[in-house]
């Protein structure tokens, strides 16, 4: 079944917390920063032989 991945954005303040947070913990920061990222993805599962409009 296809799908479709949507990415939300982040804020331009949760960006730069993270990004201070990974250079001042050398890294350690890094995983938080990551499972932030993954949980603003959505999946959208299209039934199989449905047509999506097209612009």
């Amino acid at each position: 079944m296809p799908k479709i991945k949507t990415r939300r954005k982040m804020g331009w303040l949760l960006i730069g917390f993270h990004w201070t947070m990974l250079i001042c913990t050398v890294g350690l920061w890094t995983p938080v920063y990551l499972a932030a990222r993954r949980r603003r993805v959505t999946v959208t599962y299209v039934p199989a032989g449905y047509d999506l409009p097209r612009p």
